[in-house]
């Protein structure tokens, strides 16, 4: 099958998720906010939690949990056979 030049949006997904897939969305920030809760207020820039790193940054409204990802995974590396990374913002669009 030909790859598809069409790009599907973060945004997209994730309404396609919490739409379609019936996601409570906002549960599972509650949920990553529960996590990471504890790092947060230590002043962590990321924290391990079952096996998912989480990181987070500074926002202008407080810490932000930027991404998730699998503990073993390394800057570069491929873990999912997805191919090139698409650096962050990068045509996403806000949620």
């Amino acid at each position: 099958m030909k790859r598809s030049r069409l790009r599907v949006s973060d945004h997209a997904v994730l309404r396609y998720l919490e739409r379609v897939g019936g996601f409570d969305i906002e549960r599972l920030r509650r949920e990553i906010a529960r996590r990471v809760e504890t790092a947060v207020q230590a002043g962590a820039c990321g924290v391990v939690v079952d096996g998912w790193s989480f990181r987070i940054k500074d926002g202008p409204q407080g810490p932000v949990v930027t991404t998730v990802l699998d503990a073993d995974w390394r800057r570069g590396s491929d873990p999912a056979g997805e191919g090139a990374r698409v650096p962050a913002g990068d045509g996403d669009d806000p949620a």
